[in-house]
Formats: structure tokens, sequence, C-alpha cells
């Protein structure tokens, strides 16, 4: 976490009038699109495993605010670490033990159900937000 949010800093405080220059207001409405959906959309990457460092840079680059990039990298790297771990030692077992028809059993699939589960997460977390549960 400390390394992801100096490169965040980096990308913020040296990288952005630099980036705005080259860009100019060509992105403006992605960048107001991820100020107004910074934890959901730093979650969403960090749960489709996208590449970690130019995220870090990038998301220092856009007008989303610290917090929510903290916040959505921590959650984003705690769920992304249980689940791959989980699903890699499940298939782990079958393979080490060498019974294939295993892999119906019900910790690889429970494993991939999250998996699965895990790209649908921002948007549970964006419904919730828009009726007003969490604010």
């Amino acid at each position: 976490m400390t390394g992801a949010s100096l490169a965040f800093f980096i990308g913020r405080y040296l990288g952005r009038n630099f980036a705005a220059s080259m860009i100019g207001g060509r992105l403006q409405k992605y960048d107001d699109a991820v100020e107004r959906n910074g934890f959901a959309t730093v979650l969403y990457l960090r749960l489709l495993y996208f590449p970690f460092t130019p995220m870090n840079f990038g998301m220092g680059l856009t007008n989303v605010r610290f917090w929510d990039y903290f916040f959505g990298t921590a959650l984003g790297i705690m769920a992304g670490t249980f689940i791959f771990t989980f699903f890699v030692g499940a298939l782990k077992d079958v393979w080490a033990s060498g019974q294939w028809g295993n892999l119906d059993s019900w910790k690889v699939i429970f494993s991939l159900c999250l998996f699965v589960f895990s790209f649908f997460i921002p948007k549970i977390i964006g419904k919730i937000k828009s009726s007003g549960k969490i604010s």
C-alpha cells in the first residue's frame, strides 16, 4: 500500500500537468467520471487484475480523490488476493492428488464462483451507494 500510494502521488504531483498538456481536454469527461466514481472505479480495476504499476501512476493522473484510491486499492488487493489464492489452492489440491474428477468439488466450484462474483462487487457497491444506504 505504501508503494502504491507513493506511485499515486508521483503521478499526481509530477505527471498530471504534463499529461494534461499533452492530452488537453479530450479526456475531461473520463476524468470527471473517475472523480465522481473513484472508489468504485479503482476497486473494479483492482478486481479485474489491471496491471498494478500503470494503474498506480495512472490514477494519480486523474481527478480521483486519494482516499477513494487508497480504500479501493486496499479492498481490491485483499479481495483479489484471497480469491486468487483460494482458487489456485483448490486447483493445486486437485493437481497434487491426480484425481481430476475432483475438479467438480465444492471447493473448486465455490472458488470459481467467488472469482466470477468479484467482477460484480463494484456494481453491487454502486447500487447500494445510489440507494442511499452508504454515502
